[in-house]
């Protein structure tokens, strides 16, 4: 039982990225990457760091696979995948939450 339950664990992944932007050609793919992160269902939670909801460790292995579908030719990149409950301790020292981020949880969604 134990299993079945972590296997349904809801998550969070954050991603970090830290692209160049000296060129053109640096700027359209970070852009690129950007616009693919949104479709993929990511949102930006500060420049550069984005946000996306899963619900299960298979989701966020096809997420992953993705990503890497995606990625840039330069620059860092970095996953950070956290259950909902780690995500909810998280400090804002300044600033608020983005409308955003309370879209992106685990309840149902009801429309009448």
């Amino acid at each position: 039982m134990d299993k079945l339950k972590t296997q349904f664990r809801q998550m969070k992944i954050l991603l970090f990225y830290d692209l160049p932007t000296t060129s053109k050609k640096n700027q359209s793919d970070m852009n690129k990457f950007r616009n693919e992160l949104i479709k993929l269902g990511f949102i930006m939670i500060q420049e550069s760091v984005y946000l996306k909801h899963c619900y299960n460790h298979d989701w966020v292995k096809r997420t992953k696979e993705k990503i890497n579908n995606i990625l840039p030719p330069e620059g860092d990149i970095r996953l950070l995948v956290i259950t909902n409950k780690q995500y909810e301790e998280i400090e804002i020292i300044r600033g608020n939450k983005k409308n955003k981020e309370y879209y992106q949880t685990d309840e149902p969604l009801i429309i009448i």
